[in-house]
């Protein structure tokens, strides 16, 4: 994919998932954010067999797949993480062990919703901490390595435009 594809994508994504500030959202619980990502610690992903694991969904933007999360339990979401779909597979071309198997071979995750199986990369493109009733984000980092959590995830905010660089 060229740069400016690359760009416009993650802008629309980002524009897409922006937290709107409403008075019903007034009292978020998680603190806000300054332009440093060292503030707020991103959470692991906690996995779909555990308590927190709230579903997943393909997302309005083709070719993504989100990830929901209750991170304290009170009933609301709060996390998500969002992967690319790298291949998508016929349940009735393939068993669920079979592609699992395969996801392994290739290092992706699987997604069943059947009669499609989706491929996805292993790791996140897209945490997102705090996520209201339309499953808007509040705090967006994205990882282009897609590496998983290892500190080179970048805070997303649309609020202060950084300089041009010549």
């Amino acid at each position: 994919m060229k740069a400016h594809s690359v760009s416009f994508l993650v802008g629309f994504i980002l524009v897409h998932m922006m937290w709107i500030k409403s008075p019903v959202h007034a009292q978020s619980p998680f603190p806000p954010l300054s332009q440093k990502s060292d503030e707020v610690q991103i959470p692991k992903e906690p996995g779909w067999g555990q308590p927190s694991y709230r579903g997943w969904e393909l997302v309005s933007i083709p070719g993504l797949i989100a990830t929901y999360y209750d991170l304290d339990l009170d009933g609301k979401l709060d996390y998500q993480v969002i992967r690319k779909i790298i291949r998508k597979g016929s349940s009735e071309k393939m068993t669920i062990q079979d592609a699992i198997q395969s996801a392994r071979i290739d290092n992706l995750t699987v997604y069943v919703s059947n009669p499609v199986i989706y491929f996805t990369t292993k790791y996140p493109l897209f945490y997102c901490l705090g996520v209201d009733y339309r499953r808007n984000c509040t705090n967006i980092w994205i990882d282009i390595a897609e590496d998983g959590l290892n500190g080179n995830e970048t805070l997303y905010t649309l609020s202060k435009p950084q300089r041009q660089v010549r």
